[in-house]
């Protein structure tokens, strides 16, 4: 029998999410972000399933979006990155793929591309305050003419920006942000830009800053964007875990008071107890760095890890779970044990954990 470390996932319960962030943003249409693998839920399978009921799909890379035309798919797909090198532009005019742009040498590149390729959807990245890609605000305008003036794209060029601190909404940045993407709407002479701007976060809390194209990702996934700053939770939110962490007992040892476990010795039995190891380690995806206490999931009780994650496996408290048994189901996170309240106990984000998961780890969906 092969090893017992899967991720099952629910089809069901990605699509109630979708639903979900529609009503959030009735009148915008869906980029649905399924670049790092569709947040570590397997880019191919998260694509296809979501296909039929979004409008576009975006990737990192040019290598993500050609996997996604080499299955089938005809969806609009947006290169949320650009494209990093010339010959990649070429590729983006051949295969539809619509294209940001946020740097000059972009610019260059598209200027020298062969007048026979078809045109491309380019869209502006505009920096509005996140400070990582984009045109800066004095600059936007001029680089918007540029574009559309090329004979290499198509009319109306669209804008794009990002928010820095969307899941701290009291932020003063995020007003800034979106007075500045206003401000810059401002001087763009064409009617009827195409605009995006809300990820996750500003999609829930800036219905202003929704504009045509809104771009979801961990709330695709069930997470909540806010666990760590407002504390709400992804139930909160109504939303329900796509990805289930499961595993199983592989043995049961019932271990005398003062007895050590694991590398480094770090926990110390207070008592005589029960201890179950499970076949889980950092190897698989869970985070090495998990204390002492982090909850995890035995039968239908909430047990906690203890002694340091090996590569392998895990041992966990079973004093809350005394008849658990050799074989006995094991969930690390999803269904009754939210990826948010892991990463809190990790000190990380559930964006850490969801992409962690590693590819020994057997993909089941339902």
């Amino acid at each position: 029998m092969s090893r017992s470390a899967t991720a099952v996932l629910s089809t069901d319960n990605l699509l109630h999410n979708l639903n979900v962030i529609k009503a959030q943003a009735p009148r915008s249409k869906i980029i649905a972000m399924v670049k790092a693998n569709a947040y570590g839920h397997g880019l191919r399978s998260v694509s296809s399933r979501l296909a039929p009921h979004v409008d576009m799909l975006g990737v990192a890379s040019i290598d993500e979006a050609m996997a996604l035309r080499q299955i089938g798919l005809t969806i609009p797909i947006l290169l949320i990155e650009g494209v990093f090198e010339a010959n990649e532009l070429h590729i983006a005019a051949t295969q539809g793929f619509e294209v940001v742009f946020h740097e000059q040498l972009q610019l260059e590149w598209l200027n020298a591309l062969p007048a026979s390729l078809p045109p491309i959807t380019a869209w502006l990245k505009v920096d509005t305050g996140m400070g990582r890609l984009g045109f800066n605000l004095p600059d936007a305008p001029n680089m918007y003419e540029r574009l559309s003036q090329s004979p290499h794209t198509k009319n109306p060029v669209r804008i794009i920006s990002h928010f820095a601190c969307a899941d701290n909404p009291d932020h003063p940045l995020n007003q800034r942000q979106i007075t500045h993407f206003k401000q810059l709407i401002e001087k763009i002479p064409h009617a009827d830009v195409p605009l995006s701007f809300a990820n996750s976060a500003a999609i829930f809390q800036f219905n202003t800053a929704q504009h045509h194209f809104i771009r979801p990702g961990i709330t695709l996934y069930g997470a909540s964007p806010f666990a760590n700053t407002l504390k709400i939770s992804a139930e909160d939110l109504q939303l329900k875990p796509v990805m289930t962490l499961k595993t199983q007992i592989i043995a049961v040892r019932h271990m005398k008071k003062g007895s050590p476990l694991g590398y480094n010795a770090r926990y110390i039995c207070p008592e005589d107890m029960p201890v179950g190891v499970i076949a889980f380690g950092y190897g698989d995806g869970y985070p090495r760095n998990a204390p002492d206490g982090t909850p995890i999931r035995v039968n239908q009780t909430i047990c906690t890890l203890i002694g340091q994650v090996s590569m392998d496996m895990i041992t966990v408290d079973l004093r809350a779970c005394p008849t658990a048994k050799v074989g006995d189901p094991v969930i690390l996170w999803g269904e009754g044990l939210p990826v948010e309240t892991v990463a809190q106990h990790t000190q990380q984000v559930s964006y850490d954990l969801l992409t962690g998961v590693q590819n020994r780890v057997k993909f089941n969906w339902q």
